[in-house]
């Protein structure tokens, strides 16, 4: 998928569709260090906010060798896009409505980040 980073209205950077992307395709693999808890919430006291779980005592931090996924942004109420973790990777998947070309791409962090 042709995807570009740029200014976001949510936060900081976002991560923009740059074409039309159908609905139930996989767009972008999280990618970074995998780092154990312990590590991960050390990070997390310092202000690392590219931390993603990934299973049980794993997690990745998409600030250190990580890529583009990074920038999606957090939305509850519309997200376009939802997590697949699949044979160990992390993906994001455009939602049922699909993302249209300069779209925006979000998926919901969930209550353990932002608290409902």
């Amino acid at each position: 998928m042709k995807l570009i980073v740029k200014k976001s209205r949510i936060h900081g950077k976002g991560l923009f569709a740059a074409e039309d992307i159908p609905w139930g395709v996989k767009i972008i693999e999280y990618k970074g260090e995998v780092i154990p808890d312990e590590i991960a919430l050390a990070r997390i006291a310092e202000g690392s906010d590219c931390i993603f779980e990934l299973g049980k005592n794993a997690n990745i931090d998409g600030a250190v060798n990580g890529n583009e996924a990074r920038y999606a942004n957090h939305d509850r109420r519309e997200p376009n896009c939802f997590v697949l973790r699949d044979e160990g990777r992390i993906w994001l998947v455009a939602g049922i409505e699909g993302i249209a070309k300069g779209e925006e791409l979000t998926f919901d962090y969930g209550s353990t980040f932002y608290e409902l």
